[in-house]
């Protein structure tokens, strides 16, 4: 699954025009319908999703472009999954994050343990787009204090690069998802020339 952050009117130009790269093979990818309809569960309630489909012309593999405020395999969005790292970072425990989230118990524990086992290579995710945006000086290795906490800051601070270098336009988590190609799952996403 591909995060995409970029509007519904874009990524279909985007696509039209060939302008989408396989995140296999690098050939462009085409329009292939949509992926089935689901709700995805937000701070502010619930929020209807239905990504489109996109087929590559290439390896012919399919692709659900979903965009960044989805998390890809969860029901819960991306700044629900984030106030949950977040907290976590701060030293709370799964249980007292999920009461304050209105999540179950399980479910918050399931995120924390799936970022827990990605913790090393997502640091060096957030490390290397941090440092390939131009912003070294928000590359702090090691300087919160757990390999979660570090892991959870070293992705701030490359949220925190993208808008700098770029501008806002997208919330933090999302731009999360997408430097890290899924957050809780997939292979993280290295920056152009690394």
């Amino acid at each position: 699954m591909l995060s995409v952050a970029i509007g519904g009117d874009v990524l279909e130009a985007r696509l039209a025009a060939g302008q989408l790269p396989c995140p296999t093979c690098s050939a462009p990818l085409a329009r292939w319908g949509f992926a089935r309809e689901r709700e995805v569960r937000t701070l502010a309630g619930v929020r209807s999703c239905r990504p489109r489909r996109a087929r590559c012309g290439g390896c012919e593999v399919t692709h659900v472009l979903p965009p960044a405020w989805c998390v890809p395999r969860r029901r819960d969005g991306a700044e629900v999954i984030g106030a949950a790292l977040v907290a976590k970072a701060r030293g709370e425990g799964h249980r007292k994050i999920a009461m304050e989230l209105d999540r179950a118990p399980g479910t918050v524990r399931g995120w924390l343990r799936a970022f827990g086992r990605r913790a090393e290579p997502l640091y060096h995710c957030g490390v290397r787009w941090t440092i390939a945006l131009g912003c070294d000086e928000l590359a702090r290795p090691g300087s919160a204090g757990s390999q979660f906490a570090d892991t959870v800051e070293a992705l701030a601070g490359a949220a925190r690069a993208w808008v700098l270098r770029f501008g806002p336009g997208h919330a933090p988590w999302e731009l999360t998802v997408v430097l890290t190609g899924g957050l809780l799952h997939g292979r993280p996403r290295d920056p152009p020339g690394s």
